[in-house]
């Protein structure tokens, strides 16, 4: 699955569970509609957040065929569970 994949079932997911609480009357409709988007951009920020960060990205690039060798400090480096990531010297 990609990221707008997972967009789409978490605001799903969250508006089924708002029209579960809108129908039990434990919020109003306007309540969940604002609480699911409010959910879904933090959420979204936060995947965003972790998947940009160092290691995240450097995976991301060892997972392009194109790609044949990528020198990290060695921290990241052994991070990452490639052999196209090598630490560099």
């Amino acid at each position: 699955m990609n990221q707008e994949q997972l967009t789409t079932l978490l605001r799903t997911l969250l508006q089924f569970g708002g029209g579960i609480a809108v129908g039990r009357g434990w919020i109003d409709a306007d309540t969940a509609t604002a609480l699911t988007g409010a959910l879904v951009t933090l959420i979204v920020t936060v995947w965003g957040l972790y998947v940009r960060r160092n290691a995240g990205l450097v995976a991301s690039a060892a997972a392009v065929p194109a790609v044949k060798a990528i020198l990290a400090d060695p921290v990241t480096a052994n991070a990452i569970p490639s052999a196209k990531v090598q630490p560099a010297e």
